[in-house]
């Protein structure tokens, strides 16, 4: 019946629901599912994820670093039975979680729930395989596209999966660069010493020279796994803000992360950008940090030898030194970020290490974003705006940056808003991170609302928190409406209460004023990450305070016509007279950046070079 009445498309679609469902009903039924699946596949198709040496290019849209959203579309319309596989395997390995939290906000236990929902999140998206942990590892700090208690749960996401054989892995290099192992290696790790998703690292020997080297070997069959992902993806992505109302363009967060993921696939491309890193870094004075030295002749497109670098992850290390280096790192990124325009996409704990000698190394170059140089003097502005409290230029900042559309300027001007995110930034630059503003917050409150909770005996007690709560969201939503109506002289034309409502109702639809750009999700990863570990060592550690030197650096350096407008609206704010206090700080920051950037003997104290940088 079904092949009298359904188009050829419809019923190859038919055919392999039948062959997913018989493949759980035993093996009597495997059999017939087999048949099925033999009926509608042709004879040279593989959806097997089982690599093959030398068979990179086997059945792909494109080529790596090559992410073609169109020529992908094109290929799998052709081919709907490979999309129409792996959708099933993604619905069937997600329905259950999905429906778990339906049936958690129907009985109203999200709360209780969402630390077993985030462990099931956690092995969920591990088992998708290596675009899912990519993209998991994106959504870890995106609480505009996930809630933020399955987001936190995806933070410690490992980019980790088992290796494949390491008989597999020799055969790889020796075809790629056509070379013999023990003709160029004195020893080589029979199995990898480390495993990602993407590739596995062997350890080795050079003959010629006895240097140890890091092998990394890419997964045969990866880039055909993720540019399927991608388009599945893709395809469903306009569905899902459609249903969920979401400013952000989805379709346009997928590409980026594609264009992403494409890259790192090639592994020239991350030799390229390992070797500008260091080079960079080391044309700017940081000369405590650094990344491993590229071997060129033992290099290809899915292999990359560096030379091996003997240290311990920043985060597990008990040195004295990791708040400097932490400084170090947040230095090198701000750089990348604001000056060489080159950022490394990929910072998780694993990758940044202390060396020996107590340096700085970053690994694992494959995912770089581009920052035009435009978009690094608007970052510029707006920290600059911010540390001045020129809130009439924020909003036309976060346009420049991509947070919030053109026509959404004047919204977000009337809604007051960007005091309350300035204020927030105020106080998180006193450190300690979210704890430590909570903190903060909760005792400047209970300073403040003092007389009119002086009726409780605890100010601690559930009863007192409540009402500190409710004067200081009374406060707050009054203090950015005053700013909204009173920025032009006029008076505010209704009472206190209508203008409470007005700002809760424009808090409602902060979803349809800001968009997360595709560039901050790399850099707030990075932060994230750096803040973490500055953390683990100090509990008072600023994030914030820690990125003012390089802020000083650059801004003291650059004589481009944006940078010095900067660099005036910090000095002086609006007004004609120099603050000299701005500027005290401003040359302190210099001063430490250059002392701890220099080398690992100016930090510590042992040399004056930076300081000789400096002056």
């Amino acid at each position: 019946l079904s092949i009298l009445l359904l188009p050829n498309i419809a019923l190859l679609h038919l055919l392999v629901v039948y062959a997913c469902y018989f493949m759980t009903m035993g093996r009597s039924c495997s059999l017939l599912a087999a048949v099925l699946l033999a009926t509608v596949v042709p004879p040279s198709a593989s959806f097997s994820a089982s690599p093959v040496t030398g068979h990179y290019s086997d059945d792909v849209p494109y080529r790596e670093a090559a992410y073609d959203p169109e020529a992908a579309s094109q290929f799998y319309h052709s081919r709907p039975i490979a999309s129409t596989l792996r959708l099933t395997v993604i619905v069937t390995k997600t329905s259950k979680f999905v429906i778990d939290t339906l049936l958690d906000t129907s009985l109203k236990r999200e709360d209780k729930m969402a630390e077993q929902r985030g462990r099931e999140l956690l092995a969920m998206v591990t088992d998708l395989g290596p675009t899912a942990i990519k993209i998991g590892q994106a959504l870890s700090a995106r609480s505009d596209l996930l809630p933020a208690k399955y987001a936190q749960s995806l933070v410690e996401l490992q980019d980790a999966v088992p290796p494949f054989g390491g008989a597999l892995g020799r055969a790889v290099i020796e075809e790629e660069l056509g070379i013999k192992i023990d003709d160029v290696f004195s020893s080589l790790s029979t199995e990898p010493v480390a495993s990602a998703s993407i590739g596995v690292v062997y350890k080795g020997k050079l003959r010629d020279s006895g240097i140890d080297v890091a092998v990394k070997v890419q997964r045969p069959g990866v880039l055909k796994s993720i540019a399927l992902d991608l388009h599945t993806i893709r395809s469903l992505a306009p569905k899902w803000q459609e249903l969920k109302e979401i400013n952000t363009d989805l379709v346009g967060l997928v590409d980026a992360w594609g264009e992403g993921l494409l890259n790192e696939l090639d592994y020239c491309a991350e030799a390229e950008a390992t070797k500008e890193f260091s080079e960079a870094m080391k044309k700017r004075g940081l000369g405590s940090v650094f990344a491993p030295e590229v071997i060129d002749e033992l290099s290809s497109t899915h292999v990359l030898t560096t030379k091996w670098v003997d240290g311990v992850r920043l985060a597990d290390s008990d040195a004295e030194d990791v708040s400097r280096l932490c400084g170090v790192a947040l230095n090198s990124y701000l750089t990348m970020l604001l000056d060489t325009g080159t950022l490394h996409c990929d910072p998780h704990s694993g990758n940044v290490l202390r060396t020996n000698d107590g340096r700085l190394c970053i690994l694992h170059w494959g995912m770089v974003l581009k920052v035009p140089p435009d978009l690094q003097l608007s970052l510029l502005e707006f920290i600059a705006d911010l540390n001045a409290k020129n809130y009439e230029d924020v909003p036309q900042d976060l346009v420049k940056l991509d947070f919030v559309p053109k026509d959404k300027l004047d919204e977000l001007r009337e809604s007051g808003l960007t005091v309350a995110i300035s204020s927030m930034l105020e106080l998180a630059g006193q450190g300690g991170g979210p704890k430590g503003a909570m903190k903060r917050l909760v005792a400047q409150n209970k300073e403040k609302y003092a007389e009119a909770l002086a009726e409780f005996d605890d100010l601690d007690s559930k009863e007192a928190t409540e009402a500190r709560q409710r004067l200081f969201r009374e406060d707050w939503q009054q203090q950015m409406a005053e700013h909204a109506m009173n920025r032009d002289g006029s008076a505010p034309t209704s009472t206190t209460v209508d203008v409470t409502v007005k700002i809760e109702q424009m808090q409602q639809e902060n979803a349809d004023v800001f968009a997360v750009p595709p560039y901050f999700v790399y850099m707030s990863r990075a932060f994230a990450t750096l803040e973490g570990i500055g953390l683990s060592s100090d509990p008072d550690y600023s994030i914030l305070q820690e990125c003012y030197p390089y802020l000083a650096k650059r801004l003291l350096s650059d004589d481009s016509p944006r940078a010095r407008g900067a660099l005036r609206t910090l000095l002086y704010g609006k007004s004609d007279d120099l603050d000299l206090t701005k500027l005290q700080v401003l040359t302190t920051g210099f001063e430490s950046y250059t002392t701890s950037t220099s080398s690992v003997q100016s930090s510590r104290g042992e040399s004056n070079e930076g300081r000789a940088a400096a002056l």
